[in-house]
């Protein structure tokens, strides 16, 4: 059986994925009804939160769907044993088409950062690097629909924290 994965943080990216489903072809999709927040306090990224969806039907965040099978499931969900697994509706980026059911990744209430801390760096570069690298337009919808614990877009944070800022050395090599 074939299973439905959309990955909206690390599991964008083709470098982190590699070692627990390796090969992977992406499709670019939109998730409606979710908030992208760094919010989630994990032992596994000390210094700074970690991806996490929050449900309000104002939002929408942009991600990556892939397929996996049972066997390939079960190893995503020890990776990212921080999250319980939910079905939702997926929409092709592009043409718009209704992929269901797929899973996201979602902590309610374990590990929520009410301290409102930065992203881990690392982290936080890896993620917005996978979305750059799947395309421009889709790097930069990404930094307008991702949040950070405060309330504020990375669109704007990032203005700020240039140390954050991988993506200067690309320059020219954005699609």
């Amino acid at each position: 059986m074939k299973y439905k994965v959309v990955g909206y943080g690390s599991l964008m990216s083709h470098r982190s994925l590699k070692n627990t489903v390796p090969n992977r072809e992406f499709v670019p999709v939109i998730v409606k009804g979710y908030k992208r927040v760094f919010n989630l306090v994990s032992d596994k990224n000390a210094g700074g939160d970690i991806l996490n969806l929050e449900q309000n039907m104002k939002y929408f965040f942009n991600g990556i769907m892939f397929e996996v099978n049972e066997d390939e499931l079960r190893k995503i969900k020890e990776r990212e044993d921080d999250y319980n697994f939910i079905e939702t509706v997926a929409y092709d980026l592009k043409e718009k088409k209704k992929f269901s059911p797929c899973f996201i990744s979602v902590d309610f209430i374990v590990g929520i950062d009410h301290k409102k801390q930065n992203p881990n760096k690392s982290y936080f570069v890896l993620c917005r690097e996978a979305a750059y690298h799947v395309s421009k337009k889709f790097g930069k919808l990404w930094d307008e629909t991702t949040f950070l614990a405060g309330g504020e877009r990375v669109a704007d944070w990032i203005l700020r924290n240039k140390d954050f800022d991988s993506l200067n050395s690309w320059k020219g090599k954005l699609r």
